[in-house]
This record gives C-alpha cells, sequence and structure tokens, in this order.
C-alpha cells in the first residue's frame, strides 16, 4: 500500500457559509484506524449542519473505503465502512474526503458481496435503528442479539440490555408498530428490523413506494398524503398501536403520527425535536447514535461494536437488505450538487453515493 501522505482533499464549509468548496488541508490526526475513502453517501443531516459550521469545517457522515492504518480488529487493507459527525464536532475529519480517521466501535467490516457504494449507503444506519428499536422500543428479536447502545430508556433509566436481561420485553412477536415515512433512509431499515423481531408494520409512503414497502416487510402501507391517513391507520390497526418511529420528524408528521395511536397511549421516537403539541397519552424521545463518537460513552460503544459484528452476516445472509442507490460520480467536488438536491426534496426512495476513489 503506498505511504500515508501529510495533506489529503477533503470538502468544507465554504467562506461565505452558504455551501461547499474543496480544500487542501492536513490529513485528521488520529490514534485509531486510518481509511483511505472510496465511497460516501449523503443524509439530509449532512446539508442541515451548514448553518451551525463555520468556514472550513468539515462536512459529511457516512464512508466506506480500505483501512491504511489498522489497529484492533481491524487491518491495512480491510474494506470497512462506518460513520463520522463530520462538522462542528469534529472540525476536521468529515467523510467528505480522502482520507478519514475512523474510530473501531462504529466501523464494521464489508463482506466480499457488497461494493464500497453499498456499504456506505449503509454507513451508520444501521446502528441508528437498531438503537431506536431495540433499545429505546424494547422491542425483542431472537436473531439479533447485538445492538447499538442505549440512548434512551437503556442507558438513561440503567434498564438492562435486552439480549441479557431478565425483564420482559414491553412487545411481543405479532405486536404493531407504526413507521412513519415508510420510504425514508432510516425507515427503510426499520421496517427490515421490525420484521425480523416478529412485528406487524404499519408505515406511510407515496403511493408508488407502496408495492416495494410491502415486498421488503410493511403489512400495510398508507398514503400519507392522504387527509384521514391517521384515522385509516388506527382503524386498521384496531387502535393497537402503542409504538412508533416517525422516520421524517417534520412537517407534522410527528402529530399524524400520534392520532394514528391507541387510546392508551404510546411512545414515538423521532429523529429531530418535536415542536407541536401532542394528544395525552403520547410520549415523544428524539434519538441520535452520535454518542458513540464520545468514548465517554463505554456502554455505547461497546453495544454498536457488537452490533456491527453481526451487520457482515446479515448481509451476506439477505436478512438485511441495502437501500436502492444512486450511483453518482464527479469526486468531492460534485457532492455540492447532491446536498442541494436532499435540501430540495428531490430524493425519495433512494440513497445519493458518490464514488471517489
Amino acid at each position: 500500500m503506498s505511504a500515508i501522505p501529510s495533506t489529503h482533499r477533503a470538502l468544507v464549509v465554504n467562506a461565505d457559509q452558504n455551501g461547499w468548496e474543496v480544500k487542501e488541508h492536513a490529513l485528521p490526526k488520529f490514534d485509531d484506524l486510518l481509511v483511505r475513502v472510496h465511497a460516501v453517501a449523503l443524509n439530509p443531516t449532512d446539508w442541515k449542519h451548514l448553518a451551525f459550521n463555520k468556514p472550513g469545517y468539515s462536512s459529511g457522515s457516512d464512508f466506506a473505503g480500505v483501512v491504511v492504518k489498522g489497529a484492533g480488529d481491524f487491518k491495512e487493507g480491510d474494506r470497512v465502512a462506518g460513520f463520522t459527525r463530520g462538522g462542528a464536532l469534529q472540525q476536521d475529519n468529515g467523510a467528505f474526503a480522502d482520507y478519514i480517521a475512523a474510530q473501531q466501535p462504529v466501523v464494521w467490516h464489508i463482506p466480499d458481496s457488497v461494493s464500497f457504494e453499498q456499504a456506505a449507503a449503509l454507513g451508520g444506519i444501521p446502528g441508528d435503528v437498531s438503537d431506536i428499536l431495540y433499545k429505546t422500543l424494547k422491542v425483542h428479536t431472537r436473531t439479533i442479539l447485538f445492538q447499538t447502545a442505549a440512548q434512551a430508556l437503556y442507558t438513561r433509566l440503567n434498564i438492562p440490555r435486552p439480549w441479557s436481561s431478565p425483564n420482559k420485553p414491553s412487545v411481543s412477536p405479532g405486536d404493531s408498530i407504526l413507521i412513519w415515512s415508510g420510504a425514508a433512509s432510516v425507515s427503510f431499515y426499520a421496517i427490515q428490523l421490525a420484521k425480523i423481531a416478529g412485528l406487524r408494520v404499519y408505515t406511510t409512503a407515496s403511493k408508488h413506494h407502496h408495492e416495494s414497502l410491502k415486498a421488503l416487510g410493511a403489512d400495510v402501507v398508507f398514503d400519507y398524503k392522504d387527509p384521514e391517513v391517521s384515522k385509516k391507520i388506527k382503524e386498521a390497526s384496531n387502535g393497537t398501536i402503542k409504538i412508533c418511529l416517525d422516520g421524517i420528524s417534520e412537517h407534522g408528521s410527528t402529530k399524524l403520527a400520534a392520532d394514528a395511536m391507541s387510546d392508551e397511549g404510546g411512545k414515538i421516537i423521532a429523529l429531530l425535536s418535536v415542536k407541536e403539541q401532542l394528544r395525552s397519552g403520547i410520549s415523544v424521545q428524539t434519538t441520535l447514535v452520535y454518542s458513540v463518537l464520545d468514548s465517554k460513552n463505554v456502554v455505547d460503544r461497546v453495544d454498536i461494536a457488537e452490533w456491527h459484528k453481526v451487520v457482515p452476516e446479515l448481509l451476506d445472509s439477505g436478512k438485511l437488505r441495502i437501500h436502492n442507490i444512486d450511483r453518482k460520480n464527479g469526486g468531492l467536488e460534485a457532492i455540492p450538487e447532491g446536498l442541494n438536491e436532499l435540501k430540495q426534496g428531490k430524493v425519495s426512495g433512494k440513497k445519493i453515493v458518490y464514488t471517489l476513489a
């Protein structure tokens, strides 16, 4: 493998703070893994962070590449994928770059059956979803026993982990879950994990996504544009839905989801802060997997590392399908165009991925 350079190119916030530009930067400091980035995937968070970042700050979260400086179970030449948090928290270490300093707990080995582009499309999504479903909602599963760290109930309230806990799960196979915005990237994986757990999945999406979501495992799909969508979901589920993942958490989606849930109340997990007033009996929690990037969160880091050990097997066995990808070329310079597509709401049912090497 070629020598490690002292500088590399990275996509950073421009001087006017209204977009991005490619600049030559010193290689990020690393005390764990150094990865040569081969492909990156775009997330809404990547453009949303622009408003909070300063000129020169890095950008990008999800990546796939080759280890050039190994550590632990990851050796030079290994194909890996993972995530970081480019921006204010890691000003010089975003995924949109030639190299990235990666942490072992948030990196996983890519099986031979999966391309760099496909792996980048996964990035940190499996961790996000498993954190939501298996930790906060206490979904029981017999197949996937290793999940990400608890960011809500299991860490904050010190509830024992379901794979080693004598506590009875709060939901059982056959129980219902509502996954709002089924075509969203997080929801795409949430549907699969919910079905692995034996849950009955209700979801929403534009009509042209209905058949593909049913093929993925959703039991019933509703048109989110229907003015009576909440009422119809509640009727179809006989008012039994007590848990929900809001895969978009914008434009009033959380309130619509709440109105579709049981009269007895329930819990919604949102990806963004919820401002609207919800009906009585519905609680909302937000969750993000970025806590594992902090070495102080020991439990989080151990659990996500265990989850990542089973990801390759799930992919190889076909139990975990990868989101449709829109593969683009053009390198780092072309990424802003894709970010603007996301910002303008032009992307649905697919993940934009750029090949960098």
